[in-house]
């Protein structure tokens, strides 16, 4: 019972918020603000997995037998 109602009052507040940031441009503009932060985050997180995975890949060219 008490998850549901964490849960329920999770979606008021999500409703409130999504409510707020439309009917006002500053806080929009610092949503819009901070989901290119974590893009950009996101996109640097990628970038160094994968430079990890190349250098943690063996050469092609040396087999063993």
């Amino acid at each position: 019972m008490k998850r549901a109602a964490f849960f329920v009052a999770g979606v008021a507040f999500g409703v409130y918020l999504a409510k707020q940031i439309e009917t006002n441009p500053k806080a929009k503009r610092m949503l819009n603000q901070a989901g290119d932060k974590v893009k950009t985050f996101a996109n640097a997180v990628v970038v160094g997995y994968k430079e990890q995975e190349a250098k943690a890949e063996p050469k092609t060219g040396s087999k063993k037998k």
